[in-house]
């Protein structure tokens, strides 16, 4: 697999500009701020980044992520697409040899007290837990050195 990443630190228009071009193909987001989480459901619920001071945008073939560091805001675009066209403003880093596989994570329970809020995991209809699936890249060492966000399911593999 040809996994190709870029990163920089944009201003809030030319993130605004990536998050549009990339919503219509991701199935998956999560944005955060310091009051709240949430899930939007596939494709349909434009993300305006300016309310959102963290995110990810990502499916089995992309993932654009962003946090907001002072006034600008540090971008990884990252997939197996020919993202170039893309790409402006960001560089290339290139992933140093080695392997990548699939890891599953569990995500917190909908209605765990512990969390102290109620989390709706609107992008992954269904019934039962949720799944994080993430594509991990190690070197030749076995070191984790990157990793990227492929899609949530609910168990039984449903989406």
């Amino acid at each position: 697999m040809s996994e190709r990443v870029y990163c920089g630190a944009l201003e809030l228009a030319a993130l605004q500009a990536l998050v549009e071009a990339f919503r219509p193909q991701a199935r998956f987001a999560i944005v955060e701020r310091i009051d709240a989480i949430d899930f939007p459901p596939p494709q349909t619920a434009p993300i305006d980044a300016e309310q959102w001071f963290k995110g990810r945008l990502f499916d089995e073939s992309f993932e654009l992520r962003w946090e907001q560091v002072e006034a600008v805001y540090r971008v990884i675009l990252s997939g197996t697409d020919d993202l170039a066209a893309e790409v402006s403003g960001l560089h290339d880093w290139s992933l140093p040899p080695g392997t990548d596989e699939l890891q599953e994570y569990y995500c917190w329970n909908e209605q765990d007290a512990r969390l102290g809020r109620t989390l709706d995991y609107r992008c992954v209809p269904g019934h039962g837990n949720v799944k994080l699936l993430v594509r991990e890249f190690r070197d030749e060492h076995g070191r984790l050195v990157f990793w990227r966000y492929v899609k949530m399911e609910r168990d039984g593999g449903g989406q």
